[in-house]
């Protein structure tokens, strides 16, 4: 086994195995605190009880030693089930007690059991899914409305077990009871399980947007000529949809988008228009063979139908993930969606590979392997030109992605061909995860290595595919244009989390995003800078570097609260912001802006040393 293969089963372990187990726990310790409760009250009933009958000369002999046998044989608890005579004549108080802790274990039993049973019957679903793709797409379906039907049960329960523990355990061992205490965990644990509840029954949106131009076969008669032989060859109908756009990936989805403002249903291909440009004819015959592979293996068609329920599934674990009482159930969840994410995965990788061989049957498996080796190393370098210029620590005037990618690819592919990860790369999808290069090459028949790379690539692309489509410099122009006008937009808004200021330059691009801001007060006015607060009764600033934690900063302010802010500094350890002063909305106000600023700050700080780590 590889170190990467235990880490890989390490990290399940860790972050998604183990932490699924807590959802037995509020029911485990439900379970032994009511028995022990029941003991308890068990223990001192019988005491009481042969007490009161020794000490009772008037009852005669024989059903006085009858009396004392009978509860000295049995608990107390059982006599209240077993002997409807005796039990009516005890007090109403008492036995409504004992039926609480009778139905805190049964609670406690069931939640356990029921626990075990799903994690074993939805174990197997995800065994049976590894099967084939409609096996996957029935056991994903019964899997989530069993995990959700018990989900919800289950945070019910629990919510039920922790009101009833907030009451019994300060009564049981220490006599007193906290109302407050009880409201908080009402409030708390059904609040939590009625948002789980709505989110069952609220049906979210599948539908996504799609950044591109809709390629009709009235306005792109030659595209829609050439993809007709592609599709015979495959053995396919025409996709319903051509949409072409500038990400650095083909892809094929049955998913119902919207592009341009229009809801797209049915078969739908993507085409990149960057991509098209560099890959030569075959190359691109290749590429699109492979895609409308996977229509004829109904890829998208299960993939379209397995969507939904995992977007819901997501839904729901946020839903359980913001939830006190539902982060249990979260973590019992996520451990099968990840087990899931695996089958998943499996297939995907099963469907790239039947696509793959269908492409370079169709084709060659040369024009197939170069194919995957351009587009690859084009998405690579294509990041790498983005990350560079998102890395710039200065205002850029124009994001110039696509003439740097355009002039600087033929260069980069001669040192992508003898990148020693060469065969470990894989390729970007939306929708499905790829096997890596080697993997995939090896399949159809073609050993990858720095020299076989080198060969599949000195044939320069045409870009046949591209002079095809009407305008497609003028398409691809303009959806550069939004693309690069949004990048440099993002950029210079994340300027301001990045400076721990050393220049004019760099504090006058801070402080533009986070200008002073000052408030008034009779007890003191307090003005807050990119680096510092000033309050008007101190004899020095506080600055963002000294601070060590907030006292008050994340509750709603009351009256007579204060917020105190513990720094470190010789002689004084913490000062305080009398609130009371400024008012409902300037207490809000000045809560949000030392969130804000502060956030920054420490935001700098990460970033100056993930640039000290990268460096």
């Amino acid at each position: 086994m590889s170190s990467h293969q235990d880490f890989s089963r390490l990290s399940f372990l860790g972050t998604v195995a183990v932490p699924s187990l807590v959802i037995f726990l509020i029911p485990a310790v439900s379970w032994m605190f009511f028995l022990h409760a029941q003991a308890t009250f068990d223990k001192n009933i019988r005491a009481a009880l042969l007490e009161q009958l020794e000490a009772n000369t008037s009852i005669p002999g024989p059903e006085r030693v009858k009396a004392i046998d009978k509860i000295a044989a049995s608990p107390f608890s059982q006599i209240l089930i077993t002997d409807e005579e005796f039990a009516s004549s005890v007090d109403s108080v008492l036995r409504s007690e004992y039926a609480v802790f009778r139905w805190m274990i049964r609670l406690s039993k069931w939640s356990v059991f029921a626990g075990i049973a799903v994690f074993l019957f939805v174990g197997s679903c995800v065994l049976l899914s590894l099967r084939s793709p409609f096996v996957q797409y029935l056991s994903l379906l019964v899997g989530w409305h069993t995990l959700r039907l018990y989900g919800a049960l289950q945070t019910i329960i629990i919510g039920v077990l922790l009101v009833a523990l907030s009451y019994w355990v300060t009564a049981l061992w220490w006599g007193v009871y906290w109302k407050k205490l009880i409201v908080v965990v009402v409030v708390l644990a059904f609040g939590g399980a009625a948002a789980v509840l709505v989110t069952i029954f609220r049906r979210p949106a599948s539908e996504g947007s799609l950044e591109g131009t809709i390629l009709e076969p009235q306005t792109s008669p030659e595209l829609w000529k050439q993809i007709e032989p592609i599709c015979v060859s495959v053995g396919v109908n025409p996709p319903d949809w051509v949409v072409a756009g500038i990400t650095d990936t083909f892809f094929v989805t049955e998913t119902p988008v919207i592009v341009e403002s229009r809801r797209l249903s049915g078969k739908l291909l993507f085409i990149s228009l960057p991509l098209l440009k560099q890959l030569h004819t075959s190359e691109a015959d290749a590429i699109l063979a492979h895609e409308m592979a996977h229509f004829s293996g109904e890829d998208t068609l299960y993939s379209r139908r397995i969507s939904p329920l995992l977007h819901r599934y997501d839904e729901y674990l946020h839903s359980l993930k913001e939830g006190i009482t539902g982060i249990a159930v979260f973590y019992y969840m996520a451990c099968f969606r990840a087990l899931f994410e695996i089958s998943l995965c499996r297939l995907s990788r099963r469907r790239e590979f039947r696509a793959d061989a269908i492409a370079a049957r169709v084709t060659t498996p040369s024009d197939f392997a170069a194919a995957l080796l351009r587009t690859v190393s084009y998405s690579r370098f294509r990041a790498t030109v983005e990350k560079e210029l998102f890395n710039q620590s200065q205002v850029m005037e124009s994001a110039d992605v696509s003439s740097r990618v355009e002039t600087g690819y033929l260069d980069y592919v001669n040192k992508f061909v003898t990148d020693p990860d060469l065969g470990t790369m894989e390729l970007a999808h939306p929708f499905d995860t790829h096997p890596p290069l080697s993997q995939r090459l090896k399949a159809i028949g073609i050993e990858l290595n720095p020299e076989s790379a080198q060969s599949l690539l000195e044939r320069p692309g045409d870009g046949g595919w591209y002079r095809v489509i009407p305008n497609a410099s003028e398409i691809e122009q303009q959806m550069w244009k939004v693309y690069e006008d949004h990048f440099r937009v993002t950029h210079e808004q994340s300027l301001p989390y990045r400076f721990l200021p050393a220049t004019p330059e760099e504090q006058a691009i801070v402080e533009q995003a986070f200008p002073v801001a000052k408030f008034y007060s009779a007890d003191g006015d307090v003005t807050i800078d990119f680096e510092k607060v000033v309050h008007t009764k101190w004899s020095a600033p506080i600055r963002f570097s000294e601070i060590t934690g907030m006292t008050g900063m994340y509750q709603d302010f009351a009256e007579d609260e204060v917020l105190e802010i513990h720094y470190k500094r010789i002689g004084k350890s913490s000062r305080q912001i009398k609130v009371a002063g400024f008012g409902k909305e300037q207490k809000l106000v000045l809560k949000e802006v030392l969130e804000k600023y502060y956030g920054r700050y420490l935001t700098a700080i990460q970033f100056q040393k993930d640039q000290s780590n990268v460096t």
